[in-house]
């Protein structure tokens, strides 16, 4: 009996290595699946596109974002859009972008506020602030902070940015001003070159400041929908607004394309 069970095991151990090794050995050979590869980056100069409609997925890298907290989907200007909750942000490794950070670049993206909270981070790109606590976050010598705060009941949307030694401001009072009781879906901009920085709102320019240029010195994550963990000692968290179609070009885009993008 033990003789026929062992005759059986060998046989049926011979029929399977013969197909694996007919697997091996096939014409054509057989196709283990392959890893998609990323697009290219995009004629205009896109390295970045995350559309929020159906995932957290950079189009170009395919990276996923890192979630934080319970964020949501909600009605966007195109499909769906990222909806901020308490405690809730994405992440994204800047050093898995589908192209460097460089000295002209273009930050673009549509924003429709929720005023609560009073402040919040919106876009950061920014340094960890070395001897400080966690909640204590505010290294503005490099990278790049857009977010908003209140100002006389309307929130005022703003831009910071380091240029390796010390930080410029984009502040265009008024003019960067949304009511939250009328504001709807707003495109607002932030384009870099060698030696001007531009903020725009809508289409129109904001805020603009000559500079020495962008510091990218240690800025390894970008957070979006809160200035956490980079951003964080002035209060400025967590925002329950909606965010729409991010994108980001390896370029300094005219004032004409911007004024193109905020028309669609």
């Amino acid at each position: 009996m033990k003789k026929t069970v062992y005759l059986l095991i060998l046989m049926m151990t011979g029929v399977i290595l013969t197909a694996c090794f007919q697997d091996l050995g096939q014409n054509p050979p057989f196709d283990y699946p392959e890893q998609p590869t990323p697009p290219p980056i995009g004629e205009d100069g896109q390295m970045f596109y995350l559309s929020f409609d159906e995932d957290l997925e950079d189009y170009y890298s395919l990276m996923e974002a890192a979630v934080v907290g319970t964020p949501s989907f909600a009605d966007g200007k195109s499909g769906k859009a990222y909806a901020g909750a308490a405690n809730s942000y994405l992440t994204f490794d800047v050093a898995n972008l589908a192209a460097p950070l460089s000295s002209s670049m273009t930050f673009t993206f549509w924003y429709k506020v929720n005023a609560t909270p009073d402040r919040a981070g919106i876009l950061v790109i920014g340094p960890p602030h070395e001897g400080n606590p966690a909640n204590a976050q505010n290294n503005r010598t490099a990278g790049i902070r857009i977010f908003r705060e209140n100002a006389s009941g309307k929130q005022r949307v703003k831009a910071n940015i380091g240029n390796g030694t010390a930080d410029i401001w984009l502040d265009g009072t008024t003019k960067a001003d949304l009511n939250p009781a009328e504001a709807g879906w707003v495109h607002i901009a932030l384009v870099l070159s060698p030696d001007k920085a531009s903020f725009y709102m809508g289409g129109e320019e904001v805020a603009a400041a000559s500079f020495t240029g962008i510091s990218w010195h240690k800025c390894d994550i970008m957070s979006i929908g809160s200035g956490a963990p980079r951003f964080n000692e002035w209060g400025h968290l967590s925002d329950q607004s909606l965010i729409d179609e991010l994108r980001i070009y390896n370029k300094a885009l005219p004032a004409s394309e911007i004024e193109r993008l905020a028309a669609q």
